[in-house]
């Protein structure tokens, strides 16, 4: 009986050590990410199809530009043209579109509402991080993090059965940019339309 109770404290501490350093891990990535803007070069896949393009994130804000479309996000308001379109589309985007739209998104969710366990991948630590509630609109996540630079080389996103997966390719701080740089600006596009649909 002793040796199982012991046993059982061991799993139970095994546990809480894990989840605290994968708390570390993803709080030094977190850090890294918040210094300022960093642009990223990703590619990302699901069943839908795949894409690739540039972000720039600071802080809950980033742009997007792919061959499709350019997104703007100012923390509230998402501004989104499709090539070609002529239309810019206006909207207060949920948590998992913002996800699938920007794979750093996961260094604002990881704190609260998610298990975190982690084990060894090579050169990169894999955390796996659970839902605690079905009411995540992110279910599921697999980060895969540099060891030696804390930089995110793989986010794995789960929204219900659809998984997505971003590659990143490469990783750069660019100093702090002016808010504005995340809104749309009509000036730089003559000629289109904002349909707004908030």
């Amino acid at each position: 009986m002793k040796k199982i109770f012991l046993l059982f404290i061991f799993a139970i501490s095994y546990s809480l050590l894990a989840a605290q350093t994968a708390k570390t891990v993803l709080d030094k990535t977190a850090a890294l990410c918040t210094k300022g803007a960093v642009q990223v070069e990703f590619s990302a896949k699901s069943k839908e199809g795949s894409s690739f393009g540039t972000l720039i994130v600071q802080g809950n804000r980033f742009t997007l530009k792919s061959p499709e479309a350019s997104v703007w996000f100012d923390g509230k308001t998402e501004w989104s043209l499709v090539e070609g379109s002529g239309e810019v589309n206006v909207v207060n985007p949920t948590a998992q579109e913002i996800a699938a739209m920007n794979p750093l998104n996961f260094i604002h969710l990881y704190k609260k509402g998610y298990r975190m366990t982690m084990k060894d991948a090579g050169k990169n630590h894999e955390i796996h991080l659970n839902a605690t509630s079905g009411k995540k609109s992110i279910q599921e996540m697999y980060l895969y993090i540099d060891k030696k630079t804390a930089v995110p080389k793989i986010v794995k996103i789960r929204t219900g059965r659809k998984w997505t997966s971003i590659t990143v390719r490469s990783f750069r701080s660019i100093g702090t940019l002016n808010p504005s740089a995340f809104a749309f600006n009509p000036k730089d596009f003559p000629g289109t339309s904002v349909i707004d649909m908030r």
